[in-house]
């Protein structure tokens, strides 16, 4: 009778050790800890309570975010004093608990997929640990179309290696990303200035900008330094997501100087010039007038009719040099002004002109 017990005992003993051992070459799937997976772990099967660690899943995901079919590594490490063997499961989903992305094998021999490929876990080679740590590594591409955080999830087993379930530590880690976002933003208005009194139309680009889809309200110049003084976008029409045009009229007392240009709440700063007004008479004075090398560092050479009277001011109206020339060249030395866009106004004979010119 007693050998019929011992018969019976080792035969019902026989699949506990083969479903142990078959362990030691991969989770059965669905025991990362996840919402998924019914925050379910390696603890189902071996006693204790799971242990968090931060910081054991790494990627190569940039800290802005992910892109939607980029493919990136997912690194898991576990560190354990004297563990022998060390096991793992990792699997990704998004804030509901549902799997996300593609997950990837990069390394055969020491994991493989778990839970329908929607996890991957370690082979029997790939248990053994280096010193007290063991890690895997392996590629996940990224989903399209997913709102919010996506998350890896990781279960741990640092197994003693007595062959039973007992005395085994269970970690879990955790890590999210979210999806990179390119920044909507306003790069450039063509012309990108004009005089006081110019009335005309200018052409404003974007880029991550969806102004076709979602329209625009406003286009505002405001004065970089009084955002109280500014003159308005008349005539908005929106060409494409990244492109729109509108009207403008600058009055002739409009304070010259740099403007911000605003799209909705998109802001250029700097964007717009308003250069002093010329009043130009005959277009024989234009072409006796000119300004070289511009831009400029240290100096500029001005070439006027003889006798002209000019003055340089700068964006704020505040004379720099005021002279009557003699010559049909003047050089004036630019080294002591800070970088910016100053103005050369030239009279001659009743008429005047203005040339602008940048000190970089």
């Amino acid at each position: 009778m007693s050998n019929n017990i011992y018969r019976v005992l080792a035969i019902l003993s026989v699949p506990a050790i083969l479903l142990l051992y078959s362990y030691s070459g991969g989770s059965p799937g669905g025991k990362t800890g996840s919402i998924g997976d019914g925050g379910s772990t390696c603890t189902d099967c071996h006693a204790g309570t799971a242990t968090f660690n931060p910081g054991w899943i790494t990627t190569n995901i940039p800290e802005e975010g992910f892109t939607p079919g980029e493919t990136y590594t997912i690194t898991a490490t576990g560190t354990h004093s004297g563990v022998v063997k060390f096991g793992f499961e990792l699997t990704t989903e998004d804030d509901a608990g549902n799997k996300v992305g593609t997950l990837a094998i990069t390394d055969a021999s020491r994991s493989k997929f778990a839970n329908g490929n929607n996890a991957v876990t370690h082979t029997a080679a790939g248990n053994a640990p280096s010193g007290n740590t063991n890690t895997w590594s392996m590629d996940w591409t990224a989903p399209e179309d997913v709102e919010g955080a996506i998350w890896f999830y990781a279960a741990f087993n640092a197994a003693n290696g007595n062959g039973n379930t007992g005395g085994d530590i269970i970690y879990t880690s955790s890590y999210s990303v979210t999806e990179f976002v390119p920044v909507p933003v306003v790069v450039s208005v063509n012309p990108d200035h004009g005089e006081q009194g110019w009335m005309g139309e200018v052409t404003i680009m974007g880029e991550n900008t969806k102004w076709e889809g979602e329209g625009v309200t406003s286009v505002v110049f405001k004065f970089n330094s009084n955002p109280f003084e500014k003159f308005v976008g008349t005539n908005i029409q929106i060409v494409s997501d990244t492109e729109l045009t509108c009207d403008i009229s600058i009055p002739e007392d409009k304070t010259i100087g740099l403007y911000d240009v605003f799209v909705d709440v998109l802001k250029l700063d700097d964007g717009f010039t308003v250069d002093v007004i010329s009043a130009i008479g005959e277009n024989i004075l234009i072409s006796q007038v000119n300004a070289f090398p511009n831009p400029a560092t240290d100096f500029i050479n001005i070439v006027l009719p003889e006798g002209a009277n000019f003055r340089m001011v700068d964006m704020m109206g505040h004379l720099i040099v005021a002279n009557e020339s003699s010559n049909q060249q003047e050089r004036l030395d630019l080294s002591g002004l800070e970088k910016g866009i100053y103005f050369v106004q030239v009279f001659y004979k009743g008429k005047t002109t203005t040339k602008r010119i940048l000190k970089y």
